[in-house]
């Protein structure tokens, strides 16, 4: 139980961190700590194989998308007035009043966790206010691995699946290189 408060406690402060930070190198870092969250809640559900395949998976895709921010160069130090993070914060706790106030009737539609379903609701919300209020290509596969996250969390309370597993694996390591390719970080053929 105070496990599970911790988690959720957590959840909401990274989920607001991610979304008023500026830093890149800390929105990566709570990137990997969403991935984290994620694996702590489904290894309570699942064999510990096959919920570290999500572990993994996130993380290698948070390596990916940080080896190419460093080694592109072209750094974003993207200094957002205090109006913009104030109003990224005050969205970001109107969805948690939101999810708060209606998780128990979901609870009874959806038959998980609260904790599972609370944290799989904030991560989904964060998810799609970053990607829409984020126009640069890293901060939209930022908000789309979290959105995934979170639906993943949701989906993983409700089936075991180990090929939905391995896809949702490939899915999000894909992801990560098309926005490394993007990004210009690295290109397919040799140039001379």
């Amino acid at each position: 139980m105070i496990l599970n408060t911790i988690i959720i406690i957590i959840s909401v402060v990274v989920s607001g961190a991610i979304l008023v930070l500026s830093d890149w190198r800390w929105r990566i870092a709570c990137l990997a700590v969403v991935q984290l969250i994620g694996f702590i809640l489904i290894v309570q559900i699942w064999p510990i194989a096959l919920a570290s395949v999500k572990l993994i998976s996130g993380w290698m895709a948070v390596a990916l998308m940080s080896a190419t921010i460093a080694s592109s160069g072209n750094e974003e130090h993207s200094e957002s007035q205090t109006a913009a993070k104030v109003f990224k914060l005050m969205l970001a706790a109107f969805s948690w009043v939101v999810i708060a106030a209606s998780v128990d009737q979901l609870n009874a539609w959806l038959p998980i966790s609260y904790t599972n379903l609370f944290v799989g609701l904030v991560f989904f919300f964060c998810g799609i206010f970053y990607i829409s209020l984020i126009s640069e290509i890293n901060g939209i596969v930022v908000g789309l691995l979290i959105f995934l996250a979170g639906f993943d969390i949701i989906y993983s309370s409700l089936e075991g699946s180990a090929l939905v597993t391995g896809i949702y694996g490939l899915i999000v390591i894909l992801i990560s290189l098309v926005s490394s390719y993007l990004q210009g970080g690295f290109s397919i053929g040799g140039s001379d």
